[in-house]
């Protein structure tokens, strides 16, 4: 009888804490929209570079001493999120302010309806998407290289361009109209050395390994069982990009570039608390999975704009939703999905020249 009572208790007690612990998870982690003053200045050009699967915290000086300068230096939100997880639907969200409900990450999916592509054409904005590794513009397949007769979804050992880091590429539309536009970004490298027909949007998705991503664990490059690698391989990229980007005579006047990530990584234990806590945060129409909102994370979001002296650090509550509206802001087009709402606020500070 002792051993039942032994037993009913220790039931008890750990349903009292799944409870505790279900209501610590679920309480929201962000403060109330705060009002983001200013008049958004209408942008020459936008460029938007997107890496993967960081949060700040992971990102410090000895890993990552130029993101680290870049965030002292530059435009910061310190209260940045990703939508959702897995990868791909962060990405979707970012190009048409939605995901659609998906949370895989199976490029073979497809998704309709209006996207900033779609916005920018209407209103005869040039626009390019550059994708590191990608083999020529308007490549299709899901992965490069792509071994022949492998499963077409998982991803191959060593793969470098991967089709659902490139949300263009998902959208049938942009497909088989736009294909041109997505290009390796060797193409947008040329186009920088000359500040000639550089398109007014461009976006920029590193390949597995330059984007922290990492490659699956035996590949030779960057496993990612050794993360630090691509932890050392981004912060290379950005030091290599970022400087063809800001000292091209095409970023001049108003114009910026942003640099932020999908999604945060997941903690390494249970007993990470606060990380689950940061990890599980949501935003605006989070799905919800047994009743806790799922949102991407805490991430990183950079903004540099020409001949800035006092780039502003911000702690205002956003996702890639409000970075989304912020870009269809500068360039005067409508928003949206939920980039519409209200409570989406336009991140103007970020891109206000300050002398």
């Amino acid at each position: 009888m002792k051993a039942w009572r032994w037993v009913c208790t220790a039931a008890a007690g750990l349903l009292c804490l799944f409870v505790v612990l279900g209501v610590y998870l679920a309480w929201p982690t962000h403060p109330p929209d705060a009002a983001v003053p200013g008049r958004m200045p209408r942008l020459s050009h936008v460029f938007l570079i997107v890496m993967e699967n960081h949060a700040p915290n992971t990102l410090t000086s000895s890993t990552t001493p130029y993101i680290r300068r870049l965030i002292a230096r530059a435009g910061y939100d310190s209260s940045y999120f990703g939508v959702t997880h897995v990868s791909l639907p962060n990405y979707v969200a970012l190009l048409s302010g939605r995901t659609d409900g998906t949370h895989s990450d199976n490029p073979n999916q497809a998704f309709i309806g209006p996207t900033l592509v779609s916005e920018l054409n209407r209103h005869h904005i040039s626009w390019q998407a550059a994708m590191q590794s990608l083999p020529y513009a308007g490549y299709r397949g899901n992965w490069y290289p792509e071994p022949p007769g492998k499963n077409p979804v998982r991803m191959p050992i060593n793969a470098l361009y991967a089709k659902k880091h490139d949300p263009f590429m998902l959208f049938p539309a942009i497909r088989q109209h736009d294909a041109s536009h997505i290009v390796p970004l060797h193409t947008l490298v040329k186009e920088l050395a000359t500040g000639k027909q550089v398109p007014r949007f461009v976006w920029i998705t590193p390949n597995l390994c330059n984007d922290m991503h990492g490659q699956p664990p035996g590949s030779r490059e960057c496993p990612s069982n050794r993360p630090y690698l691509a932890v050392r391989d981004g912060n290379r990229f950005l030091r290599w990009m970022v400087p063809l980007i800001t000292h091209s005579s095409a970023f001049h006047g108003p114009s910026v570039l942003f640099i932020t990530w999908d999604e945060a990584n997941t903690p390494h234990a249970i007993w990470q608390l606060p990380q689950w806590k940061q990890w599980l945060s949501w935003g605006p129409e989070a799905p919800r999975i047994l009743g806790i909102p799922v949102g991407g994370g805490p991430v990183p979001l950079i903004a540099l704009i020409p001949g800035t002296r006092q780039p502003p650090h911000i702690r205002v509550w956003a996702d890639h939703y409000n970075l989304l509206k912020t870009i269809e802001a500068g360039f005067r087009l409508p928003y949206l999905g939920h980039a519409r709402s209200p409570s989406v606020t336009v991140l103007t500070p970020l891109v206000e020249p300050r002398r």
